[in-house]
């Protein structure tokens, strides 16, 4: 039964986890840490029942479930950082709103192409992204070169 609660718990935590991606906060990383963290602490706590098996199993699922639920709530928090982490990553990353007023100064695509190269600046563009940077003139090798291809 307390194997059962465990494996259980595990895949809660785990789906948790992974169905998160595209949440602008950190929630299901919240809950994952919390629940490993809280499953952890209720083992070692359970262990110092008398009856020390089932003391672990219940420790690990109560302490589990109650740190999932409390790292999910402080994961909700947290704010996930837009695009800034790549600039951070490379100081020399060139800003996307650079490349169209290089565009629209008539700067030849082949010219942007090795500036983004040579900064080694590599964009992760949404659909969006590409219909305003098209509606801006920038031409489809500079998106591509932009994109890493």
């Amino acid at each position: 039964m307390k194997k059962t609660g465990v494996v259980l718990l595990g895949i809660t935590v785990l789906f948790a986890g992974a169905g998160c991606q595209s949440s602008p906060n950190r929630t299901g990383e919240g809950a994952l840490l919390g629940g490993l963290l809280g499953a952890g602490a209720g083992t070692i706590i359970g262990n110092q029942s008398h009856d020390r098996d089932r003391g672990r199993g219940q420790g690990a699922i109560i302490g589990g479930v109650v740190g999932a639920l409390g790292g999910a709530l402080a994961g909700s928090q947290i704010q996930k950082q837009p695009q800034q982490q790549a600039q951070a990553t490379n100081p020399n990353q060139m800003a996307m709103q650079q490349i169209v007023d290089m565009s629209k100064q008539g700067v030849n695509e082949d010219v942007i192409v090795d500036r983004l190269r040579m900064s080694n600046s590599r964009f992760s563009l949404t659909p969006s992204d590409v219909d305003y940077l098209r509606s801006q003139g920038v031409t489809q090798k500079v998106i591509s070169a932009m994109q890493g291809y």
